[in-house]
């Protein structure tokens, strides 16, 4: 309220009241101030309302108005026609056909809709037809929805994705296998989602298994100091134990547990199945089902030696070569900064797939199996491939086929305790294999204390091995100086030939082989070319299984594996 108070002001005197007159207007309280100001920002909402987007078509007032409008009229025919495909694309890894499912997935399923509620709200929720290229594509949350991946709240974590690369003669024997395991007590129920891609032949290809938490059980994980990196663990360890149990109908190791990157079940692209809508156990009772001990680089190398039917030596024996090789090759790309390292993670995994099959080529690795063993290493590289890390990475569960089996932790210990002997036994040979050569060539006399010197070793272990350089080396010298002796000849000579360059003869040789010593050079050929990763197809796969058929009387639900360069991808 505005009071002329001048004349008042006059009248109750004053320095200068004809100042005061002219400078004083008047007076306003609070609730005038707050009046006159609700005012002026009516009129200008007013000035800037319909009769400016009239007036000026191209502001962004108007620019929101239309697509607020355009956005409203396809959710309403989304709910009235259904989800049509115009014409024939390629969408999610191939071609499909033009069709038109009408209404919606989530109408009268309890499950599906609380896999809705798991998906941020319009304006956030992530999706694509690309599984390796996810973005905001509408605003509206019922539209993203029919996108065939999409992307599930990754801040409260709700639902458990377990990818499979499998492919399944139909999804009803896909649901046989599973009910097998839960029949088994290998896992406490069946996946309350299954969505994969079904073919026109009937074959169900890399279905993706998802296992939903309890409403309101969801787990934080965040980079608040608040939340607990326990129970992220146990989500871990819970995801890796479900893994494990479904190791045997393709489940993959390899993909990453917390990314909520998944095919989407209310996608019309996929089939969906919703076996399970009535136990939904929470994370302590999935852990008291599985075995969350287990870790990723494990299971990995499990499900390379399944997949590929080699037996699980023979394949972690290739799987370590192939990674050092994986590992070096990243190296390499990475500090030249090659092409190869631009582009997705899967591309990525591609590249090295394909440069792995390369090598394996070179190293007469030509078992077809092998591919499989190939796939895993360059998926697990690629996905945890970190610039920062690289050269330090270590190679974890190198020694599994030695430690399978023991549950004792001593007994672990001591295994990988004779393993690394014998690989520092094989390292100091190698030295002085190589020492002893280069003395002979120079036409030196050989010492043990000469010997241990030149290749910095002990002379404790130039002692033990001193007999066994000889046999390898000497003939090899002989060859090289009178172009005739071959190690097979050289070892029936007599051993006075050795006399005349100054070299005492062997003791194995001396005694005619009378004292039963094995030949140190069959066992250098076993031993050596695994320890060094250089080794033949035949020598590697003595001790793996059979191929096995696609189908199976054991598994007849599965149809095959898919490996990384597979006609199909995700």
């Amino acid at each position: 309220m505005i009071v002329n108070a001048c004349s008042e002001s006059v009248k109750a005197g004053g320095n200068d009241p004809s100042n005061l007159a002219t400078a004083l207007i008047g007076f306003e309280t609070r609730y005038a101030e707050a009046s006159r100001k609700a005012a002026e920002a009516r009129a200008k909402q007013l000035s800037d309302g319909p009769l400016s987007a009239i007036t000026d078509p191209h502001s962004f007032a108007a620019r929101r108005r239309q697509e607020a409008m355009e956005l409203r009229h396809e959710v309403r025919y989304r709910l009235e026609n259904g989800y049509e495909l115009p014409f024939d694309q390629h969408i999610a890894g191939r071609w499909r056909r033009a069709f038109v499912e009408e209404g919606l997935r989530s109408e009268d399923d309890p499950i599906l809709k609380l896999f809705v509620t798991l998906v941020p709200k319009g304006g956030k929720a992530r999706a694509s037809n690309d599984k390796a290229t996810l973005d905001v594509q509408s605003r509206s949350k019922l539209l993203t929805l029919d996108y065939p991946y999409i992307e599930l709240n990754k801040e409260f974590l709700g639902a458990i994705r377990i990818d499979c690369d499998s492919v399944f003669m139909s999804p009803e024997h896909l649901l046989h296998a599973l009910a097998e395991l839960v029949r088994a007590g290998r896992i406490p129920c069946l996946p309350h989602v299954i969505v994969g891609d079904l073919l026109d032949d009937g074959t169900y290809r890399r279905p993706h298994l998802i296992f939903l938490l309890p409403p309101g059980n969801a787990v934080w994980k965040s980079e608040d100091k608040r939340c607990r990196r326990d129970i992220v663990r146990l989500f871990l360890g819970v995801s890796n134990g479900l893994i494990k149990a479904l190791l045997s109908i393709g489940a993959d190791p390899g993909a990453p547990a917390t990314t909520m990157r998944m095919k989407n079940p209310l996608s019309p692209i996929w089939h969906t199945l919703t076996p399970n809508r009535h136990t939904i156990p929470t994370l302590s009772e999935y852990a008291d089902w599985v075995d969350t001990g287990s870790s990723r680089e494990a299971l990995v190398r499990k499900a390379a030696a399944i997949q590929s039917g080699m037996g699980l030596k023979a394949s972690n024996i290739a799987f370590n070569t192939l990674r050092e090789r994986a590992v070096a090759l990243l190296i390499e790309w990475h500090f030249a900064a090659d092409v190869r390292m631009k582009g997705s993670k899967a591309v990525l995994a591609d590249h090295l797939h394909v440069a792995l099959e390369g090598f394996a080529r070179t190293m007469e690795l030509d078992d077809p199996r092998l591919s499989y063993v190939i796939a895993k290493v360059a998926d697990r590289l690629a996905m945890d491939f970190d610039p920062v890390k690289l050269q330090g990475k270590k190679n974890r569960q190198r020694l599994l086929h030695v430690v399978e089996g023991m549950a004792d932790v001593r007994d672990r210990q001591r295994a990988g305790a004779e393993y690394s002997q014998g690989v520092r036994r094989g390292r100091s040979l190698d030295k002085l294999i190589k020492a002893y050569s280069d003395i002979v060539a120079r036409a030196e006399t050989v010492s043990v204390e000469k010997l241990a010197s030149r290749a910095g070793v002990s002379r404790a272990t130039a002692y033990q091995h001193f007999a066994t350089c000889q046999q390898i080396c000497l003939g090899r010298c002989i060859d090289k100086k009178l172009g005739v002796a071959t190690p097979d000849t050289y070892l029936n000579q007599r051993p006075h030939s050795t006399v005349d360059m100054g070299i005492p003869a062997p003791a194995a040789i001396v005694d005619g082989g009378q004292r039963g010593h094995s030949n140190p050079i069959e066992k250098r050929m076993v031993g050596g070319g695994a320890r060094k990763g250089q080794f033949r197809g035949s020598q590697m796969l003595s001790a793996s299984l059979e191929v096995s058929a696609i189908v199976s009387s054991a598994q007849p639900h599965q149809a095959g594996l898919q490996t990384a360069n597979s006609g199909i991808r995700e």
